[in-house]
């Protein structure tokens, strides 16, 4: 029963993909066949307009699915069919509006290659059944070795010069950050930011690292991103959540009159100044807003701050937000990919993956030791975020020298090096004894694709985490 529900929620996802997304519709329609590659019939009819629509027009029907509906029904004398397709239409309706502006593409392509062959794989049985029942063994042989497999999705070989689909969806692909920070921090980050991304940040303990994943976590569900967060141990489950309500609520946590007092920055200014050496220095200075809170956060303001954000923020019931807390050390990537997948079957699939961190997840590999064990688990974040095509943001200590850095470098890695070359970018958090004192933090890449960078460049921030939020102010 839950593998006849996972067929029917891949084939809707996929349908819907279709109608909204052109990126998805164009790779699809280069393998599409007259008989249809779904199971359902209304789906074939359906899939069949799309196809049509991209063929002619060169994108998504969207809207448009409904004239083509029309137009056929107009033609169409029976009207149960018509009946059955209108309401099988409408049944589609809300969840291809709500996916107009942007889905996962190479997710939902992956997830088509998978589901077509799976159909084709069950008319070729049911035709090489009915061949031998006939007792035509002959027939039945020649149907098995005309047998080809849909090449779609992962593994898919293409023409590299020539499949203009593929070009065209690696162009998309890298338009739109999934998640978009304001200011100088978002010229710093954003490009970064992207499906099948991997990034880290740098830091030695209690730097603010857990603070910055969660922020990263919270700016994506404001932007109606679908964020799986896997907490390791660093924290219980009540205290991510009770650091969550102080963002969410912007109220600190506390009862005593110095809880409830807090310094919000209002401006940042950062003032290069040339040294004798001919190197840059920066002075940095913060403007604060002092805010008094009669009441600190408790069970009832949590609650209505998050109603209030669901109410009138996301305007919606979905679930964007998943939260998978664990004892130290005992999660590993392997557990984690099989809650991933029980979400997964229930038509749930993250854009964004934050854990919470990666140096504490169980490591425990019976073929590896030592450094290779780390090694291995990187591997599989990087592999995680290239199975959900989703940006994958985590965390890792830096080593004992940074203590004593200004500013963090390649070096600073703990442990094993291979972190480096698995990341797409990872991102040094750095603060002199100065520049803690005025509650800012330098964020400098440590390492970076596809991009150039320069890891003395910095991106000052200015934050105040008494109400949960590491980034309030930014400035180079």
């Amino acid at each position: 029963m839950d593998i006849q529900k996972k067929t029917r929620n891949d084939e809707r996802r996929i349908l819907i993909a279709m109608i909204v997304d052109p990126i998805v519709l164009g790779r699809i329609s280069i393998k599409w066949d007259k008989r249809g590659l779904f199971k359902n019939k209304w789906s074939n009819l359906i899939g069949r307009w799309c196809v049509d629509h991209y063929k002619t027009y060169g994108k998504a029907p969207m809207g448009w699915i409904e004239n083509q509906y029309e137009s056929w029904a107009a033609k169409n004398r029976d009207e149960t069919t018509i009946n059955l397709v209108e309401k099988f239409l409408k049944t589609l309706s809300d969840d291809y509006e709500s996916l107009r502006d942007e889905s996962n593409s190479d997710y939902i392509i992956d997830l088509a290659g998978q589901y077509f062959n799976q159909v084709k794989i069950e008319r070729l049985l049911q035709t090489v059944q009915e061949t031998i029942d006939t007792g035509d063994v002959e027939n039945a042989h020649n149907e098995i070795l005309a047998y080809n497999k849909i090449e779609l999705g992962v593994g898919e070989g293409i023409d590299a010069l020539q499949d203009e689909e593929a070009i065209k969806a690696a162009f998309v692909d890298k338009k739109e950050p999934l998640i978009k920070y304001p200011g100088d921090l978002g010229k710093f980050i954003n490009k970064a930011l992207e499906r099948d991304a991997f990034i880290s940040f740098l830091a030695p303990e209690k730097r603010g690292k857990s603070w910055m994943l969660l922020d990263v976590a919270y700016r994506a569900v404001q932007q109606k991103r679908r964020v799986a967060f896997f907490e390791c141990g660093d924290m219980s489950q009540s205290q991510i959540l009770r650091r969550l309500m102080i963002r969410v609520s912007r109220r600190p946590f506390g009862r005593q009159r110095k809880d409830l007092l807090i310094k919000y920055p209002e401006k940042l200014i950062v003032t290069p100044q040339l040294k004798a050496d001919g190197s840059t220095k920066h002075s940095v200075q913060v403007e604060h807003k002092i805010k008094r809170f009669k009441k600190g956060l408790n069970q009832k303001i949590a609650w209505k701050a998050c109603k209030k954000i669901v109410e009138e923020k996301l305007k919606s019931s979905d679930t964007l937000f998943r939260l998978s807390c664990h004892p130290n050390s005992s999660l590993s990537v392997n557990k984690m990919k099989e809650i991933l997948h029980n979400w997964e079957r229930q038509g749930w699939v993250p854009d964004v993956i934050v854990i919470d961190y990666a140096d504490i997840l169980n490591m425990d590999y019976h073929h590896l030791e030592g450094r290779d064990r780390i090694n291995e688990t990187w591997k599989q974040l990087r592999g995680l975020s290239q199975t959900y095509h989703c940006l994958l943001v985590t965390a890792t200590q830096s080593d004992a020298a940074s203590y004593e850095a200004s500013t963090l470098k390649q070096k600073n890695f703990s442990e094993d090096k291979r972190k480096l070359a698995h990341v797409t970018g990872m991102i040094g958090i750095n603060t002199t004894d100065e520049e803690k004192e005025q509650g800012v933090v330098r964020l400098n890449w440590v390492v970076l694709r596809e991009s150039e960078f320069n890891t003395n460049d910095c991106v000052f921030l200015a934050q105040c985490l008494k109400i949960g939020n590491p980034t309030v102010k930014s400035s180079f």
